[in-house]
């Protein structure tokens, strides 16, 4: 058998050895922050990305009538699923 060991004092003495070794410990940034001012328009034209070419503009309405088509019929389903 080990003999018994005082609980606090041994809380204590970790807690204190926890303080000391963050005390030792350098002190290092752990964020930077760039206040410096932006553009508000940069030269660079803007690029396609990679992937799925960007839609037209036709393609674009049109997606946006079938989107206003489908919450429209939403009402319909609901009330001949109730009814049904």
């Amino acid at each position: 058998h080990t003999a018994p060991v005082d609980k606090r004092a041994a809380a204590r003495g970790l807690a204190a050895a926890v303080e000391e070794a963050l005390a030792a410990a350098p002190q290092m940034p752990i964020a930077h922050r760039d206040d410096s001012p932006l553009p508000l328009v940069g030269p660079t034209p803007p690029v396609a990305q990679p992937g799925r070419p960007p839609m037209s503009q036709r393609a674009t309405d049109v997606s946006g009538v079938l989107l206003a088509g489908g919450v429209a019929s939403l009402p319909v389903g609901g009330s001949l699923a109730l009814v049904l």
